[in-house]
């Protein structure tokens, strides 16, 4: 309840601001030409209801957005308060009310600026753990990562202001269709959309199998949008907006129609498919750990792996990434039963693939199946690579580059995007973040040259980079929608947390806590069919686009 206070504390000031700056922010001049007119007694009593406040009026635009900011990053998942990512956006549209294109740019970055400060703050860890830079140098990339996914909140604060401005249209539907273009087309290391913050909402994210993860994040600036034009038409004494919130309430009514129907339907298909037993091992070891005692880190997953083998019936055995690194002379061949422990099982891992190419051995990030005698069945190397932790941009060409990042891997970026064949089953593999990354995931789940279109998803990933964080959970939290978006079960096996089994309903079924050392057995449907998503792509975010060029050269 305390928690809760706090939050409702933060909204009250904000109406304390809205009451007190509306019509007289800097250089309002409608504001001025409604003082004008208000001129008299009315004009006299109005001011004397206004409370008092000594920062200037010019100020208060900024103020508010750093409110956006912080209200949007505590609607993060790992934050839990999912709640406030619906009127996180308020603040920031009130600020740029009637702002130029110019000043709304620079009030959208500063709100940008602060909310991914915030909510990801956790990389000051990671540049520290994983490129060994010191707690100056992994601020400062902080700072410039925030400054560049800022952009998307300045971009939308731009053309929202710009559109409304020049071309008359409802900021109603502006807005929501700005972000949503900017979200699909700014190019992001760690993109954080908007609409991840509602995971746990399922029977309002059930419609991303038809516009993927981009139309929940523009049903949650829809909410913003909505709620400010009530705010606004209130603060201004004019008509309460019965059209707009009756059409928001109209679409949310049939997004949870269809949420109802579609998990239904998935749940019965989900009960009638072949079911494979998964074992995933979470040894609970960190990343400096795993560097100073590689062999204690294999040894725990064979112990660990021997448990679950030697109490239950497994299909498949899964370790996280990375779990060790081998030389090998080609991607064929075998492992010894011993090295694996002796397990029996088939199983699915991460390991530092070296390999000989052209004289020269090539280092890849990469994951292995093999069957229940050791023999590789296939490999995949990671394709979307963490710039200056796993490579650094234009190294090849500047090796010294290298020299400055002492920490840096050189591994190489994986080109096949084939599903593995675990029996008769196709299944996806993806490593590390790359299951944040929506175009990443539907492009291995078009089944490759022979179109085996994958049944599952496993994902291997170590989060200790990120220490005891939030991290992990906003992890989970953006991969969880590829489950909805494709209709298929998601496996995350990970070295700390969190693992997860999450059904293709998108809901959390199972799941590990952070830095506990655990062994999650979980059944898992394995899916067929294709979505409109895993069809079209991001359909709604090139639309909005379109939509938003439109505004701005029409």
């Amino acid at each position: 309840m305390s928690l809760l206070n706090g939050d409702f504390r933060a909204v009250r000031f904000f109406s304390f601001c809205l009451k007190r700056g509306w019509h007289e922010s800097a250089g309002d001049s409608f504001g001025a030409l409604r003082r004008s007119q208000l001129a008299g007694p009315r004009a006299k009593k109005m001011k004397l209801d206004l409370p008092r406040h000594n920062l200037p009026n010019r100020f208060l635009p900024w103020i508010a957005a750093v409110a956006g900011g912080i209200l949007t990053f505590l609607g993060y998942a790992g934050f839990d308060r999912f709640y406030l990512e619906w009127i996180c956006l308020v603040p920031v549209l009130w600020a740029i009310r009637e702002q130029t294109p110019g000043r709304a740019f620079q009030l959208g970055w500063v709100a940008g600026i602060v909310a991914h400060c915030g909510g990801f703050y956790w990389i000051i860890h990671m540049f520290s753990e994983f490129a060994g830079v010191g707690w100056l140098p992994a601020t400062l990339g902080l700072l410039i990562l925030a400054a560049a996914n800022g952009m998307v909140f300045a971009a939308w604060a731009w053309a929202t202001r710009l559109v409304c401005r020049d071309a008359g249209w409802n900021v109603v539907w502006v807005s929501p269709v700005v972000w949503t273009a900017a979200e699909k087309l700014w190019p992001e290391i760690f993109p954080n959309y908007l609409g991840a913050s509602q995971y746990k909402l399922s029977l309002m994210t059930q419609f991303a199998d038809i516009t993927g993860i981009l139309g929940v994040t523009f049903l949650v600036v829809y909410a913003n949008s909505t709620i400010y034009k009530v705010i606004e038409r209130r603060l201004d004494k004019q008509p309460f907006p019965l059209r707009s919130t009756a059409t928001f309430a109209a679409v949310t009514s049939l997004l949870l129609a269809y949420g109802t129907i579609r998990i239904s339907t998935v749940d019965t298909l989900s009960s009638e498919a072949e079911k494979l037993t998964v074992g995933m091992v979470q040894a609970n070891i960190g990343a400096g750990e795993k560097h100073n005692s590689p062999e204690y880190f294999l040894r725990e997953h064979r112990l660990m792996s021997r448990g679950l083998v030697n109490t239950q019936p497994i299909d498949l055995i899964i370790w996280p990434e990375s779990v060790f690194g081998v030389n090998l002379s080609s991607r064929e061949g075998a492992f010894s039963p011993e090295f694996l422990g002796d397990l029996r099982t088939p199983m699915l891992f991460g390991t530092v693939l070296r390999l000989e190419q052209g004289g020269v051995r090539q280092a890849y990030n990469s994951a292995v199946l093999v069957n229940d005698s050791g023999r590789i069945l296939g490999t995949y190397d990671k394709i979307v690579l963490v710039p200056f932790g796993e490579y650094i941009p234009f190294g090849d060409t500047f090796t010294r580059l290298y020299s400055w990042s002492p920490y840096t891997s050189r591994f190489r970026k994986g080109e096949n995007e084939a599903p593995l064949m675990l029996g008769n089953h196709p299944i996806s593999v993806s490593i590390c973040y790359e299951d944040i990354y929506p175009g990443q995931i539907r492009t291995l789940m078009q089944g490759g040259p022979e179109k085996r279109i994958p049944e599952a998803m496993f994902n291997l990933s170590n989060d200790s980079w990120y220490g005891n964080t939030v991290e992990p959970m906003e992890h989970l939290a953006l991969a969880s929608f590829r489950a909805i978006e494709h209709r298929r079960t998601l496996v995350r096996a990970t070295n700390t947390g969190v693992s997860a089994i999450v059904d293709p309903a998108g809901r959390i079924v199972l799941h590990s806590g952070q830095w506990t050392k655990e062994m999650i057995v979980g059944r898992i449907a394995m899916m067929r069919g294709r979505t409109v998503y895993a069809l079209l792509g991001d359909w709604l975010g090139w639309a909005c686009a379109l939509i938003v060029f439109s505004g701005i050269i029409l």
